[in-house]
């Protein structure tokens, strides 16, 4: 596809989100016409001026301000009233032309911002349904980037480079429209020069466009040094790792920089190289004029020449502005190619109102990308209704990947995951996690009140009561009363302000909450201390009644009385069975236990 083609595809995408205000749109485009209108009748009106002062002066001729005036004025308007006509014509044009201007950027404004906004939530929302195999491969800064950075240049493009091409095209527009109205074959000179000014736009703005990409990209990086810097700080300081950090953000920024100065470097000469030829064919315009002699009347003449001289305005601020609007359209082709990326996906049809939990795999393979090593190989396991299964294994076995094919954060194509006896891939993806509740090792905490941490996403309306009860179970409510404000503290980004432990058991309390038939527990007691986990295991021991539980740990004397124990190694199910036969059987999982035993 040619950049050409790619920028009437872009530019035809974001007309469909300017469609809706349309109106608006079209405010604005008057706006700016009757202020670049106003502009080139002020040109005009030098020649009334000039030849009142000048006595040259003929009823019924002259430019359109004499004109309009003699036909207004009618046939008792004298002379000597045209200087009356003339302030006031002035002053009404003055007005006129700050209510077109106001009209053209307000009215445009809204346009713009209301696109950036919906391509912000869009982008967002999009974000919201990307597969897990996106957030693997890509940063977390890249995708902060697209949603900061890129949305701010489509704003450039949106705001600045439109009120410009608006304003300053039409005000070019009307210019061109009057000197080929005061003397067509004087102006047909300039249209010389407007080749050799297509040519160099294009040849800049296609530089404009790859260096964009660029700056993107490094800004990219920028943003993924950063954001790695501040969640780790800690770490960054106990290894003394701040100047590695410095490099690795100075060589970042520094990319950045030099792409910018590229940028600068074209921003810079394009409206020079472009005025050149402009100014020349001005110049020999303005060089035969002179030579008309009596074939123009001084006011005509002032006229002409004003509107010559005006012309070069225009044009180098419409040659300044190409960069933002490459810049925006490098922006928004990346966005677009976001959106475009295929989501989740959630081919199933199956929802079902009642679930017993029966969780049975079988014959399940699953690798992470066409042609990688697999991860679990001919995995076959079953839990019963209400039951318990306890993964265990060294990392890397494939425990936490067996969790994630079960709640669909990957997709298998090698055997079967059934739910009551349907495929997990028949259920509707929100179906599906509206009957599992999840805590993994890694707890994700919001920055809230503890209250809405616990109560989150559907279960926002629950009661004070109900959430008080889900703390009580995980044994939260301990350090949550000692709070000066209770289920109403802040805790800070990721819960900054609660310590591992406290952190874990608000995690916990929100899977207590859901009240889901599948509990599915990643190292859910990984940050306890023995005391804290007792308490949990208390609290688990009861939670699990009734309710089909999947539980991973490396600690083994957390899942002594689990229903079912998979000892899995190198992504295989190496044994099954409960504590007593699995210790009984002296092997992988006595093993692991009397290790894990002397560990303590």
């Amino acid at each position: 596809m040619s950049n050409e083609q790619s920028d009437l595809a872009i530019y035809g995408r974001l007309i469909k989100y300017v469609l809706p205000m349309w109106v608006m749109f079209l405010l604005s485009v008057l706006g700016f016409s009757v202020f670049s209108g106003v502009q080139v009748l002020l040109a005009d009106m030098m020649q009334l001026i000039v030849d009142y002062i000048g006595g040259n002066m003929v009823q019924g001729e002259g430019g359109l301000s004499a004109k309009l005036m003699w036909k207004l004025g009618g046939e008792d308007f004298v002379l000597t009233d045209a200087r009356l006509w003339i302030v006031l014509m002035m002053v009404f044009l003055g007005i006129v032309r700050g209510i077109g201007y106001f009209a053209g950027n307000y009215f445009i404004s809204i346009v713009s911002h209301s696109l950036v906004h919906n391509l912000r939530c869009e982008l967002f929302q999009k974000m919201l349904y990307m597969p897990s195999a996106y957030y693997d491969h890509n940063s977390s800064g890249v995708m902060i980037s697209k949603i900061t950075f890129n949305v701010e240049q489509v704003t450039g493009a949106a705001v600045n480079a439109t009120k410009v091409v608006l304003r300053e095209g039409t005000f070019a527009i009307g210019l061109i429209m009057f000197l080929l109205y005061s003397n067509w074959k004087l102006t047909m000179v300039f249209f010389v020069a407007l080749p050799i000014i297509a040519v160099i736009v294009y040849w800049v703005g296609k530089r404009f466009r790859k260096i964009s990409k660029s700056i993107q990209n490094a800004m990219g990086d920028v943003n993924q040094v950063t954001n790695e810097s501040i969640s780790a700080y800690r770490e960054i300081r106990l290894y003394d790792g701040i100047s590695y950090e410095q490099n690795r953000f100075n060589e970042a920024s520094q990319r950045n920089r030099s792409q910018n100065i590229k940028m600068a470097f074209y921003n810079a000469i394009s409206p020079s190289v472009i005025q050149f030829p402009v100014v020349l064919a001005t110049g020999v315009l303005i060089w035969i004029a002179l030579g008309l002699g009596g074939e123009m009347s001084p006011g005509a003449f002032v006229a002409y020449l004003s509107a010559a001289l005006f012309l070069p305005k225009p044009m180098r601020q419409l040659a300044d502005v190409s960069s933002t609007i490459q810049k925006g359209l490098a922006a928004a082709e990346d966005i677009f190619e976001f959106i475009d990326t295929e989501q989740e996906k959630d081919t199933g049809t199956y929802v079902s109102d009642t679930t017993k939990g029966d969780i049975a795999v079988k014959g399940l393979s699953f690798a992470y990308a066409d042609g990688d090593e697999k991860v679990l190989r001919d995995v076959s396991l079953s839990v019963g209704a209400g039951q318990s299964l306890a993964l265990v294994g060294l990392s890397g076995s494939g425990k936490s990947t067996l969790v994630s094919l079960i709640s669909r954060f990957y997709d298998h194509s090698e055997g079967e995951i059934l739910l009551d006896g349907i495929d997990v891939r028949e259920y509707t993806l929100e179906n599906l996690r509206d009957k599992m509740a999840l805590v993994t090792q890694q707890v994700t905490l919001f920055n809230d009140t503890i209250f809405n941490n616990i109560a989150y996403g559907k279960m926002a309306g629950s009661t004070p009561e109900q959430v008080r009860a889900a703390a009580e179970a995980a044994h939260a409510i301990e350090f949550i009363d000692q709070l000066p404000n209770g289920f109403n503290t802040m805790i800070g980004e990721d819960g900054v302000m609660l310590s591992g432990g406290q952190r874990q058991r608000l995690a916990i309390a929100r899977a207590f909450l859901k009240n889901a038939p599948v509990l599915i527990l990643d190292e859910a007691t990984s940050a306890l201390d023995n005391r804290a986990e007792n308490h949990i295991q208390q609290a688990m021991e009861e939670i699990m009644k009734g309710r089909t539980t999947i539980v991973i740990a490396h600690r083994l004397s957390t899942i002594e009385k689990a229903d079912n124990i998979v000892v899995m190694e190198a992504g295989r199910v190496m044994e099954q069975g409960n504590h007593t036969e699995l210790l009984a059987l002296n092997k992988r999982y006595a093993q692991l236990y009397n290790k894990n035993f002397e560990d303590q």
